[in-house]
């Protein structure tokens, strides 16, 4: 499947994906997981699937500018983040995937207008059609249309791959690419990336910034849960309040002079077990993950006070998290989330905050962990938790 091409060819490719990051960095880390797959014949704008595989027909390669090439990686990791083989309401008709396709990129590009635009780019302005829908909006309209009996004035071949529609084609490769896990981390890692530099006051098309809030809303508000173990714990714990000399005290301006200490309370420990047993689906680990890209915000990442462990019938290395790129996880096989409370409470002093993300199919220990508040994070309906934990019902699966 894999046709060479000239050196050429690829310094092209390069430089298109060095364009691409250029002008969308906060798409960097999403362009650069697209794996190149070249293959023989007709291929035009560099299509996807859902394994983040992009393909690259050379005489497409060939004929395109750098710009072009760039735009279209831009586009087409849009379709792949914003999730559209999942969200495509239609069947393999040729007529529904077209129309979806035209729908979906009139969403991605509706974003894009900062940059050059290609000829055959679809925007909502081609479609006659107003800014700033979703692609459902877009794709209702456009089947309202062919209902009427109104055909597309425009008739050229539009298809961005099962990236776009969940479709398979049949010049997809069988080789392994990025799996479910791995293009939720991307896409939590590039959501992360863009509310950073909206932080920084960087330009963000409107539309990827409803993206990233949309992908980084928790189910669960964590913050509260935090601010509640503070409260009801470290509060009420005397000896965890201690002084330091990082911030001045509030009674230093009536002693000049001397230097005074502030009170300061320790930020809560949090450690969240993450069922990674057979049971859980690809659906429920990405929220698994959503969940715990929340808990890192409520915490504050520089502190460094999250730690994960991922757990089937076996608890497996804990891991202190930064951001959510760095999880590793493990797992795969049975059911027991026992040995993960074990770990939480063995891996050091025990934490103010236990939070287990599962879908409820598994033996708990008996009683609650001592000095440690426990809130489950149900991801399907019909799992159970112990009477002693607050259970937060998260999926629906």
């Amino acid at each position: 499947m894999n046709e060479p091409l000239s050196p050429e060819l690829w310094d092209k490719w390069a430089a298109a994906r060095v364009w691409a990051v250029a002008r969308a960095p906060y798409l960097s880390g999403a362009l650069l997981a697209l794996d190149p797959i070249v293959v023989p014949g007709e291929i035009r704008r560099f299509p996807v699937d859902t394994a983040w595989h992009v393909y690259v027909g050379a005489k497409e390669l060939e004929r395109r500018s750098v710009p072009e090439v760039g735009f279209w990686l831009i586009h087409q990791t849009g379709h792949l983040l914003r999730d559209h083989a999942r969200r495509y309401p239609g069947t393999n008709e040729r007529l529904e995937r077209r129309n979806w396709n035209l729908a979906a990129d009139a969403e991605i590009n509706d974003d894009l207008t900062d940059l050059p635009l290609p000829p055959d780019a679809i925007t909502p302005a081609r479609l006659e059609l107003p800014e700033g829908w979703t692609a459902e909006q877009y794709h209702q309209a456009l089947s309202v249309r062919v209902q009427e009996g109104d055909r597309l004035r425009d008739e050229q071949p539009v298809d961005c791959g099962s990236g776009c529609d969940g479709q398979p084609r049949p010049w997809q490769t069988d080789r392994p690419g990025l799996s479910a896990t791995g293009a939720r981390l991307t896409a939590l890692d590039t959501a992360r990336r863009i509310r950073e530099r909206l932080d920084a006051r960087d330009d963000i098309p409107a539309g990827w910034l409803r993206w990233a809030d949309q992908v980084l809303e928790p189910t669960i508000n964590w913050r509260r849960h935090l601010s509640t173990t503070i409260r009801h714990g470290l509060a009420q714990a005397a000896g965890r309040v201690d002084y330091t000399y990082r911030t001045p005290s509030r009674r230093a301006a009536a002693l000049p002079g001397i230097v005074l200490p502030s009170l300061h309370r320790p930020a809560p420990s949090v450690t969240v077990l993450i069922d990674t047993s057979g049971s859980i689906t690809e659906g429920m680990l990405g929220q698994a993950l959503a969940e715990v890209t929340g808990v890192l915000r409520a915490v504050g990442v520089g502190r460094r006070k999250v730690t994960v462990i991922s757990c089937d019938a076996q608890a497996y290395r804990p891991q202190t998290l930064a951001r959510i790129t760095d999880l590793r996880l493990g797992g795969g096989g049975g059911t027991d989330l026992r040995a993960g409370f074990e770990a939480a409470q063995a891996s050091g002093p025990p934490p103010d905050l236990i939070i287990a993300l599962t879908d409820g199919r598994t033996p708990w220990p008996d009683r609650p962990p001592t000095r440690s508040r426990v809130v489950v994070g149900l991801l399907d309906k019909g799992g159970q938790a112990p009477a002693w934990a607050r259970t937060v019902q998260i999926g629906g699966e």
